[in-house]
């Protein structure tokens, strides 16, 4: 009888044991198999099911683990998903361009995310690079990853994942966004204002302690067409699905900002029309205003960003903030920023470099084309005025419009008049000058004496940076244009 026990006893326990192994195998299984960081999984939780909520859309995050979906299941319970397109630079998601090819068909909108593996800058901008030409175009956010220290070099995470956002802000005009772990939150330091929105994993009853705009709840979460676990996400307080969807404005009632008034996309360069001031603060609190710029002036922006209040707003790669009103602020390039004249340049006075067709428009159309303007002719500047494409041009005092391009047109002193602006021929010296090997004529560039009853022999004309014209000589150096230290050699004594 105490055999019999005995063996009873260790068969149930051998049961217990296997049922135990096997409840904890199913428990261990996660969506993503090759983590190996604790996300504070309470020990005792259950496997979560699809949220019915309407404030709690089906967001769901995936990755190759999660296989063949049947999309035409899951196309219709999902309300958003976030596609993974590469583990670091080496490794590229098999079965992004799978996914995001259904989300299309099926009329998903979907993000993508990278899992960060640079150890340093140089390494971080070449890999945002490959992440941005891998990931599908009709995302509409895309996500950097951060879940493992990769520093190196003495170079912090913060370095490496700043020069990460600041490449992937040079490709693309939409959200950025940062998924960091609420336990490495704090000692990772990541700068989180630079981004669009924080994703935070923290998988508990009990939302994460830092600011965030997405919490990942659970990696054993339930979607139909999905087979097995996948990560599922809440919405934080105050944020709509729509921020990440771009279908309307975030935490406002109000009806979504229209494009017609404001950028929601990163115009990359703007002109200001007229006044606006700079503010420390994306609110534009009084205490928040820092200065204001002047009407002219072209600025370089860093992102799109919104008010509490849902308002657009134009954050600066200095850090300051401007409205993002089309009423006082025009789209521009890059090339305007660095090769156009504008109004803080206070421009009166401009000589043409080549010959030049004028405009009844600053727009430039066909209809408008007006006289040509030979090459060196001096006019007289207006004011400056835009097209709708945000193109500088000058309006010249008899009403028309020409190119404000530094290639093409140079500002005048207002001496210029006693300059030639072209080649004379033979000249002769009627005073002792200097020629220069540069056409700044300054003590620190070489200089040659030419005394009195010189004759030149001209080769051509340029003009400096700061629009003086200067005789080239055959030997390459440059000597002034200003036409009372020469005289006209007539043909007859020339040689």
């Amino acid at each position: 009888m105490k055999k019999q026990n005995l063996v009873l006893s260790l068969i149930v326990a051998c049961l217990l044991t296997v049922g135990f192994t096997m409840t904890a195998s199913a428990q261990d299984h996660s969506a993503k198999p090759e983590s190996t960081v604790p996300w504070e999984y309470p020990l005792n939780i259950k496997p979560m099911l699809v949220p019915m909520s309407v404030n709690n859309p089906l967001i769901a995050d995936i990755s190759k683990w999660q296989g063949d979906i049947d999309w035409s299941k899951a196309g219709k319970a999902l309300d958003l998903v976030i596609i993974r397109t590469q583990d670091g630079i080496n490794t590229e998601d098999y079965m992004h361009k799978n996914y995001e090819t259904n989300a299309n068909k099926y009329n998903l909108p979907y993000g993508v995310y990278s899992f960060v593996r640079a150890g340093t800058p140089a390494q971080a901008r070449i890999e945002a690079r490959k992440f941005y030409s891998r990931a599908g175009k009709n995302t509409q956010f895309y996500v950097l990853d951060v879940e493992v220290k990769t520093n190196k070099n003495g170079y912090s995470m913060r370095s490496v994942i700043e020069a990460y956002e600041n490449e992937m802000r040079k490709l693309t005009n939409k959200k950025v966004g940062l998924y960091v772990a609420n336990h490495l939150y704090s000692s990772f330091n990541l700068k989180t204002s630079d981004f669009d929105f924080v994703w935070i994993p923290r998988y508990s009853s009990t939302a994460p302690v830092h600011k965030h705009d997405l919490w990942q709840y659970t990696s054993r979460g339930s979607v139909p067409g999905i087979k097995g676990n996948v990560d599922l996400n809440y919405l934080a307080n105050g944020v709509k699905l729509e921020f990440f969807t771009n279908k309307l404005s975030q935490v406002s009632n109000k009806p979504a900002p229209s494009t017609k008034k404001y950028y929601l996309d990163n115009p990359k360069y703007v002109i200001l029309k007229k006044k606006v001031n700079v503010y420390t603060k994306k609110d534009f609190n009084k205490g928040q205003k820092k200065s204001s710029y002047k009407a002219g002036k072209v600025v370089k922006i860093k992102k799109i960003t919104k008010s509490s209040a849902g308002i657009p707003h134009l954050e600066l790669t200095s850090g300051k903030f401007i409205t993002a009103s089309k009423e006082y602020v025009l789209k521009t390039s890059a090339a305007t920023y660095t090769n156009f004249y504008t109004a803080e340049d206070r421009v009166k006075q401009i000589i043409t470099l080549t010959d030049l067709k004028s405009y009844t428009s600053a727009s430039y159309t066909s209809q408008s084309i007006g006289k040509f303007i030979p090459k060196y002719t001096i006019l007289n500047v207006s004011r400056v005025a835009y097209s709708g494409k945000g193109e500088i041009r000058f309006q010249i005092l008899n009403g028309r419009f020409i190119t404000a391009d530094r290639a093409l047109v140079i500002e005048a002193p207002q001496t210029i008049e006693n300059y030639y602006l072209e080649e004379e021929g033979n000249l002769q010296t009627v005073k002792d000058i200097y020629e220069y090997t540069d056409t700044i004529f300054g003590t620190a560039t070489d200089k040659i004496a030419v005394p009195i009853g010189t004759n030149l022999i001209i080769t051509g004309v340029v003009f400096n940076k700061l629009g003086y014209p200067r005789f080239q000589l055959a030997n390459g150096n440059y000597i002034s244009t200003k036409k009372t230290l020469f005289k006209k050699i007539p043909w007859y004594e020339q040689e």
